[in-house]
């Protein structure tokens, strides 16, 4: 069985700890420290559909990099160690905790990219995202 790690937290987080950028969500009033938690908060479907956030990763050019397949439990893996997630705010979190492996979050390498593909995407949100 693949191995896993926590997950990033589910609750905005007013604090910067571990010197983490703060991102704030595209489509409601928060503020998430990491981009971890910015997509976690995005995966519970609360401001774009359900799943969005997991297809999206998929469509960046770097996705082989970080990605199984779209269908697998463990849809996502850290090209560094290995480690298995099913969820990419999982890997996210990950690599932003993991010294060894926070060099895929440089802008030239597969999560720096996949981090822009989402900021590139969602300045222009279409039809996907929830109405308030």
């Amino acid at each position: 069985m693949p191995e896993t790690l926590s997950e990033p937290p589910s609750q905005p987080q007013s604090q910067v700890e571990g010197g983490l950028p703060k991102y704030e969500c595209w489509f409601c009033d928060t503020e998430w420290e990491g981009f971890s938690a910015l997509l976690a908060h995005m995966e519970t479907g609360k401001c774009v559909m359900r799943n969005k956030i997991h297809d999206l990763a998929f469509e960046s050019p770097e996705y082989g990099f970080y990605g199984n397949r779209r269908t697998d439990k463990f849809a996502f893996f850290c090209f560094e160690c290995k480690v298995q997630f099913t969820q990419i705010s999982g890997l996210f979190y990950h690599v932003e905790r993991t010294a060894a492996c926070s060099y895929l979050l440089q802008d030239d390498q597969c999560l720096g990219c996949l981090r822009d593909f989402y900021i590139e995407y969602y300045d222009c949100p279409g039809t996907d995202s929830m109405g308030y």
